[in-house]
């Protein structure tokens, strides 16, 4: 099963059709290099930029995952992040190389047959392509050119995310649904107007703001409380001391994942200094799961919300390395205080 899980977490980029000979190598695995590269080959302790892609070759050719959707991987090279059949595999490319590595089911499923998912048949081939983008000796190299592709992947990955998540939520249609009266009902006891966004968050906004709505090129700095709409009990809030972190909150709209998909919907339908609640479908918020003791599975949420500020991505970067500087520099003067502070004495010397 180890050899599955690395072949999805970090080589693939599979050919469907793969043709002529293959080397063996360790493990059951099998490899063709494609040699179109040039420079040395990866070395040890070197960092590889790698995108990669798999696919299942049995009666119809599934795409299991691919990086182009999103972005190359950038990571060391040694013997204890790679699987040495696969570090003797990968240590033979050059920048521009490619490696199609295939390996049976039988192999991958051997110890734990039953985890094979329905599709795939015994005797088929797992094929993984491996194209080496670059190789770096320093991690201030990798780090660099990571940084560099993660601005230009970002609409990118954005766009393949929402429309994964768009694909989520039609496939969930009916329970959305069901909890769209639930909050509707709720709307309409407490007589309360409220606009549905695109997603299915309600959104009632007290106060205006100015300017014009925020995008995903923003970064919201807001206060929040948030409510469960069955109970109305307050589970959360940065601005009540009781819950220990009162301090505005910055929610990245560019990038989703970091907090639940109701907050990027309601959030982008507001201004810097709006003030507003948002009516959360269970769906969009933390779903069958719940969140801990006070939201339980299937709640819908209540969240009241103001825009306190407004930055741009630039201007948080910077934020967040003067961030980093200070507390560095901080824990530079700590250790400078105690190396500098003298030895206690010692009781079992004579005079002390």
């Amino acid at each position: 099963m180890k050899q599955f899980i690395y072949l999805s977490a970090i080589c693939m980029l599979a050919l469907s059709a793969c043709t002529g000979s293959f080397k063996k190598g360790d493990k059951g695995l099998e490899y063709k290099i494609i040699s179109s590269g040039s420079g040395k080959t990866l070395g040890y302790g070197n960092y590889m930029q790698i995108h990669i892609k798999q696919v299942y070759a049995g009666t119809k050719d599934s795409v299991l995952m691919d990086t182009r959707d999103y972005m190359s991987r950038v990571q060391v090279f040694d013997s204890v992040n790679t699987p040495l059949a696969f570090f003797k595999i990968l240590k033979q490319l050059r920048k521009g190389d490619s490696v199609v590595i295939r390996l049976l089911t039988d192999t991958v499923f051997k110890e734990q047959p039953a985890q094979m998912p329905p599709f795939m048949k015994k005797g088929k081939y797992l094929y993984t392509h491996v194209k080496m983008v670059n190789i770096f000796e320093t991690r201030e190299q990798a780090d660099s050119a990571s940084q560099a592709e993660s601005i230009m992947a970002k609409p990118r990955i954005y766009k393949k995310q929402i429309e994964e998540i768009e694909k989520g939520l039609a496939e969930k249609k009916t329970q959305l649904d069901a909890e769209t009266k639930q909050i509707e009902a709720f709307l309409a006891k407490n007589n309360i107007k409220a606009t549905k966004t695109k997603w299915g968050t309600y959104i009632a906004i007290t106060t205006e703001g100015t300017g014009e709505k925020l995008s995903t090129k923003d970064i919201a700095v807001v206060n929040y409380t948030g409510r469960t709409l069955d109970s109305g009990k307050v589970f959360d809030s940065n601005t009540d001391p009781q819950f220990k972190h009162v301090q505005p909150m910055e929610v990245n709209l560019g990038e989703l994942g970091g907090v639940i998909l109701g907050w990027p919907d309601a959030i982008l339908q507001l201004k810097k200094g709006s003030k507003a609640t948002a009516y959360i479908p269970a769906s969009l918020g933390y779903g069958d799961g719940g969140n801990g003791e006070k939201i339980k599975p299937g709640d819908n949420l209540i969240f009241d919300i103001e825009v306190t500020d407004v930055m741009t991505e630039e201007a948080f970067a910077a934020k967040q390395k003067a961030m980093q500087q200070m507390q560095q520099e901080m824990m530079r003067k700590m250790q400078e205080s105690q190396n500098q502070a003298p030895a206690p004495a010692d009781p079992k010397k004579p005079g002390n």
